[in-house]
């Protein structure tokens, strides 16, 4: 979920601030982070298929957490599969189905501390899940929206559009869709989060002292991007040892992804892929061009304007 090391690297930049900071704001949310998190306190019920509402009382403390300091939250669900991340989606399930049948195992063993630990890997939030906690937001008049494929863009596009102010999530990619405004970790005790704002990405720079650290100095939103996308994303496995590290310094010395990618593939030190060229500029238009949601004309729309050439496979692979 997100991009290897990226927040890590963006340590320099972050600054913890309190809610009350934002108050008069409208902040949107990433659903499916609160109900993932809320899962956790009813692993082994949800597991087992005995009834719980745990996880919507978890999303619906965090709302009220919120208006509490002034804040209006504007709750966005995940939709429909995107193509894009079939072989991602699939590697998922492959990985909860062995821990489901794992944990199964150990308790019928009575080792039931063990199976807690594999039932919190196997859960899915379902869209069933989904709707309780549209059932609750609704008698609050808590705005939410059901974006067609994945929140990630849907969020995107509503801090691009102005109707929120940031996004508050777990996942960096939505550093990568080009948000300005980003909070992570809601600590729920101090009442405050993690802000990264996109302004600050020019002071990152790389130090002798910390071999992780990347340098964005300079950088526009199309070098960020490369780099996060041949460091490995949802939509792309990266080549075979380059990470994030390697990647940025691959794109500081090439300047594009073409250039990155041709060299890698004349040094013949790695394996890249074959067709790991077609493959990236996909993926790079999943990043800019994902079908999302427009509430003001409600109706579907791409996230950015599309630009340049355009075919079938890009339209299907983007959500159709």
């Amino acid at each position: 979920m997100g991009i290897a090391g990226l927040l890590p690297a963006l340590r320099s930049i972050q600054k913890t601030r309190h809610l009350s900071e934002f108050k008069g704001q409208t902040i949107a949310v990433d659903a499916y982070v609160w109900l993932h998190k809320g899962v956790y306190a009813c692993a082994t019920e949800l597991a087992i298929g005995k009834p719980t509402h745990k996880y919507v009382d978890y999303a619906m403390h965090r709302v009220r957490l919120l208006r509490h300091y002034g804040v209006e939250p504007y709750v966005v669900f995940d939709g429909g599969p995107l193509p894009a991340k079939r072989g991602t989606e699939s590697e998922r399930k492959k990985r909860r189905d062995e821990n489901l049948a794992r944990g199964k195992a150990l308790v019928a063993q009575g080792r039931h501390s063990q199976a807690r630990d594999c039932f919190i890997k196997c859960i899915d939030v379902t869209p069933e899940m989904a709707y309780q906690l549209i059932k609750a937001l609704r008698p609050e008049n808590v705005q939410y929206i059901v974006a067609p494929y994945e929140a990630d863009a849907q969020l995107a596009y509503l801090e691009r559009k102005g109707l929120v102010s940031a996004i508050l999530t777990e996942d960096s990619d939505l550093l990568v869709f080009g948000c300005k405004n980003v909070l992570f970790k809601l600590d729920h005790v101090a009442n405050t989060v993690c802000h990264i704002s996109r302004t600050d990405f020019g002071s990152v720079t790389s130090t002798a002292m910390d071999s992780s650290s990347i340098n964005l100095h300079g950088w526009n939103d199309t070098q960020f991007r490369a780099m996060a996308i041949l460091s490995g994303c949802d939509y792309l496995p990266s080549i075979p040892g380059i990470g994030l590290k390697t990647a940025n310094n691959l794109m500081r010395k090439w300047k594009t992804a073409e250039a990155v990618i041709r060299a890698v593939t004349l040094e013949g030190k790695k394996n890249v892929p074959n067709g790991y060229l077609q493959q990236y500029n996909l993926a790079d238009r999943c990043f800019r061009f994902q079908r999302v949601y427009d509430p003001l004309e409600g109706k579907l729309v791409h996230l950015h304007d599309v630009a340049g050439e355009w075919d079938e496979e890009s339209d299907i692979y983007v959500g159709e």
